[in-house]
This record gives structure tokens, sequence and C-alpha cells, in this order.
């Protein structure tokens, strides 16, 4: 399906600058925001958009709820939390709409399947989504949760016990962690996919605090519908996509195969069942109700804090 704008072509003089302030560094799932400013997407629609590095989920929600950036990429989950708290923000475009939460396990390990993990050690890194809601992936595959010995650590020294084989397995995702820990194993990682669990948490997207989208309709509108048409692009030509990454990123921390590799696994996770055959970006309530249900359940949300439309909207896409 081919989005087609009907926006005149911008002059520079009338662009309208605005930033998007991304979760961490630049990594592959950030493909088609790069390529809608280098290709000149963004400025077709009237916005001279500046993409900027994140210091995480959470803080890239505050920063952008307080208006300090217009827009931001960040997920869900910790949307919802904040959400829970007063802040007022959706996301805007849909992304990472199946979960990339997985377990990781080295090819010596002998951890093939759920089971396994039981007397084993985990890698467990502070605030990051898939430990956040471990429980449901017990929950899910009955195995006994208290059998397995967890190590609290930060997210990237998690990373490296698991690459030195401190730790039997590792958690991530694989738009991220995967890619790069194959390419320093130069391995094949067993996988424990939770989405192959019927586990539903809606992770990243674009989103925008509420005060400004109230304020700024039409450049909410411009943004989302320019950022929809790069996803298509970057989806039918993903070697073009690549390329733009890295004209853009030029101090990326990642090889192109990795990158690449982390843009076609962002691919796969583009529509849930509940999205299936719909526009990029259109999200819907019913994984949203999944999301909030989790983490009500495993991750201390408090119950019936948070409702969908607190913290997602279609309205700004093409349907």
């Amino acid at each position: 399906m081919l989005l087609v704008s009907f926006a005149s072509p911008a002059t520079a003089q009338n662009l309208t600058p605005v930033n998007i302030r991304m979760d961490v560094f630049f990594y592959g799932s950030h493909v088609p925001i790069l390529l809608g400013i280098v290709d000149g997407i963004y400025k077709k629609h009237g916005l001279d958009v500046t993409a900027l590095p994140g210091r995480g989920s959470g803080n890239t929600i505050q920063v952008v709820s307080a208006g300090t950036d217009q827009f931001g990429w960040a997920d869900g989950g910790t949307l919802v939390k904040f959400a829970a708290q007063g802040l007022k923000a959706k996301q805007i475009v849909g992304m990472l709409q199946t979960t990339p939460s997985i377990i990781l396990a080295l090819p010596d390990s002998g951890i093939k399947a759920p089971k396994d993990l039981m007397g084993r050690k985990g890698g467990f890194g502070n605030g990051s989504a898939p430990e956040q809601v471990f429980g449901a992936f017990v929950k899910a595959t009955g195995i006994d949760g208290s059998k397995i010995s967890r190590v609290a650590v930060d997210i990237p020294t998690r990373d490296n016990l698991f690459i030195t084989k401190q730790i039997d397995f590792s958690f991530g995702y694989t738009v991220t962690q995967l890619p790069i820990m194959e390419e320093r194993c130069k391995c094949k990682i067993n996988i424990i996919k939770y989405s192959d669990l019927n586990i539903t948490y809606v992770a990243n997207g674009v989103m925008v605090g509420d005060e400004y989208a109230a304020k700024n309709p039409d450049i909410v509108k411009r943004f989302a519908l320019a950022t929809q048409e790069a996803i298509e692009l970057a989806v039918k030509d993903p070697e073009k996509g690549v390329d733009a990454f890295f004209k853009y990123a030029k101090d990326a921390r990642f090889s192109r195969d990795v990158v690449k590799r982390q843009w076609l696994e962002t691919i796969k996770l583009l529509h849930t069942k509940a999205t299936a055959n719909q526009p990029y970006g259109i999200m819907a309530a019913e994984d949203w109700q999944k999301t909030i249900d989790t983490l009500t359940e495993y991750a201390d949300l408090p119950k019936g804090s948070v409702k969908p439309e607190m913290v997602f909207t279609n309205e700004y896409l093409k349907k």
C-alpha cells in the first residue's frame, strides 16, 4: 500500500523545526526516522526534523511531555507507567507493536526451551522491560521461577556477563541485543521469544505530549503522516534505509550488518494480529489494554489507573 502525500513541496524558509528525542543511541529500529530526514520526506511535509540520541525511554517521555523536545521515540510500557503518575502523553505512531522481548542463551548453554532455565543463573537488568514482565513469562510457560538464580545488574553489565559466560542466560530485544551479541560471539544464539507465548506488550513508537499536540495539531499530523511514508519506504527498500541511517548517524557504534539486521527484525514487529493489514503505525486499543493488564499483574501498576485512550491515538495517521 502506497501512502501518497498531498502536501506541496516546502521551501527552507517555511519549514517548521522540530526535534525527535530517541530512547537511547541510534540503532536499526530508528531507520525510518533517519530515512525520513535524509530523503526529504519530513521536509516535503513542511518539517525540518532533527533526531537526537536519548538517555532511556523514561527520560525521553519526561522531556517530551515537558515540551523540551517536540516528539519522542519511547517504550509503550514505560509510557503507561508514567501515565499512572499523571503524565499526559501518547504514542501517535506504533512501531514495535509486537514485543521484541527475548531470553538469550549461548549455543553451548544447553538452554533451548523455558524448562531449561530452571537451575540456571540469569542476568536481570535494572529497569529492562523483558525482566519487568518476567512473571508473565513464568506464568505462560508453567516453569518454577523460584528455581532460577537471579543476578541483578545494570544492562551493560548484564550483556558483558552474558558474553563472557558468567551467567547462563540474559534478556534483550530481537531488534537490539540479538544482532549485537551474535556479532560479538560470532555464533548463533538460542532465543525464546515472549511473543511466541502470547505475551502482549506494546514497545516503542513515536510519542508526543498532550499539551503540545493540543496546541499544534497540524504539526503533529504532518509528522505522523511523514513517518508513515518513511516506514513504508524503509520496508520496501531496507538498503536505502540503512544507507540513510549511516548518512545521518555518522558516528553510529554498530556495523552495517548489525543495523540492517536490527531493521529487518523491526519489520517483523510492525503489526500485531489486531493490526494486521492496517497501514503502518496504526495501533489497536486491545493491544494497549493487554499491555496495561500485564503491567498491572506483574509490574505493580495500580489497577484501573490507566486506560488505553490515555496513552495512544491513531487520529493523526492515514487509515
